[in-house]
């Protein structure tokens, strides 16, 4: 049995109103919304400092944790009507905590049906296994059939060397790696070389 497999949570996509929820153990992802506001500052002001060596390098509009939060409702609204993503937070179901953002990102259609992932796990509760379960999940719905699921082939993801937790996660959720990417994403205000990742819809499923 792979690491992939073991780590893989049983899981049950809802459909609601257009709204994706996908429900695991100790999680349900879905897209965040005004109502989460209070959760989601509250998580960005005390992450900041955490998150901040990973994530590109902000735009105005996302400098304080409300304007993140503003930025991703709307990223959130917005990738979903165009088919060029999905944003989901990730939220524990006993009490409610945010305990990381998972996306897909960039979704091509037609020859290529691949995309990128992204994650990131609230401190608060790190070294739990939730960031491995959350993107076991994301991956089961990237490559399931749509409409429960995203119905793509390939899924990417791209994280900087010295980011020793998300490359430890990728490897457990089956990504291979391809390659070095040199100076490839402006991060924490300078450019970054990224290991690049990938998985595909067949090597998720023989994994499972």
């Amino acid at each position: 049995m792979t690491p992939a497999a073991e780590q893989r949570p049983r899981r049950r996509v809802i459909l609601l109103g257009g709204m994706i929820l996908i429900e695991i153990p100790r999680l349900v992802l879905r897209p965040i919304v005004e109502a989460d506001r209070a959760e989601v500052v509250r998580a960005h002001a005390v992450n900041e400092a955490f998150w901040r060596p990973w994530l590109p390098t902000p735009g105005e509009d996302e400098r304080t944790p409300d304007g993140v939060f503003e930025k991703l409702v709307a990223r959130s609204a917005e990738v979903v009507e165009k088919d060029t993503g999905r944003v989901f937070g990730g939220f524990l179901r006993d009490g409610g905590r945010l305990a990381g953002v998972f996306t897909l990102i960039l979704i091509h259609r037609f020859r290529l049906q691949s995309c990128y992932a992204g994650w990131r796990v609230n401190v608060e509760v790190a070294r739990q296994g939730l960031g491995t379960e959350g993107v076991t999940a994301l991956l089961d719905y990237a490559f399931a059939p749509q409409p429960a699921g995203g119905g793509l082939h390939r899924v990417q993801a791209n994280i900087i060397p010295g980011n020793a937790p998300s490359l430890r996660l990728a490897e457990k959720v089956g990504f291979r790696r391809e390659g070095l990417a040199k100076q490839y994403l402006h991060i924490d205000g300078r450019w970054q070389d990224h290991v690049m990742f990938a998985k595909l819809a067949d090597e998720h499923r023989a994994s499972g």
